[in-house]
């Protein structure tokens, strides 16, 4: 199956850490939509980024530790 990819930088809300993640989803399948719970590897903050889709085949490529995976209904 054909991926698409693009890249979110973001930063930390508390301390402004760079933070890189690697979207990735699948055209015209199914994608299951959802949130990064992160914490941030400078400052230990954590908290959420909106990914989008396919968060299962997303990941974080730098900045922050990926915590937990959550799926919007």
């Amino acid at each position: 199956m054909e991926t698409e990819c693009s890249t979110i930088t973001t930063k930390c809300p508390k301390c402004s850490n760079g933070i890189t993640i690697n979207k990735v989803w699948y055209p015209g399948g199914e994608n299951d939509y959802g949130v990064f719970i992160l914490e941030c590897k400078k400052c230990k903050h954590i908290f959420e980024v909106s990914v989008g889709r396919d968060v299962d085949a997303s990941s974080v490529e730098s900045g922050a530790q990926l915590i937990e995976r959550k799926y919007r209904d």
